[in-house]
């Protein structure tokens, strides 16, 4: 019996931190994807276009790596957005030309 509850404890205490960051992971995720639609250049764009994946992530930001692909019309681009305590705070698209 000891050894159920051990192990039980022991699954919930490596469960909720993974947890806690999945759900931070996707609320990051999430703000990035609907940031690009704010973007001019691909508001007009369907969901399909736009990928996010994560990216770097410490304690207090997360960096999340996008990509827009997509024809008719022919658009391709690519960046990161960077998340800190839970607000976009940075937006880079590699491809603009400055």
């Amino acid at each position: 019996m000891k050894a159920l509850i051990t192990a039980t404890t022991l699954a919930l205490g490596i469960a909720m931190p993974a947890h806690a960051f999945d759900r931070q992971m996707t609320a990051a995720l999430r703000l990035c994807h609907d940031y690009l639609w704010d973007v001019p250049k691909y508001a007009d764009l369907p969901n399909a276009a736009i990928s996010v994946f994560p990216g770097i992530f410490d304690d207090q930001s997360i960096v999340v790596f996008w990509n827009v692909y997509w024809d008719e019309p022919t658009t391709r681009a690519a960046g990161n957005c960077t998340i800190i305590d839970g607000a976009l705070e940075g937006f880079e698209d590699y491809l603009a030309q400055e």
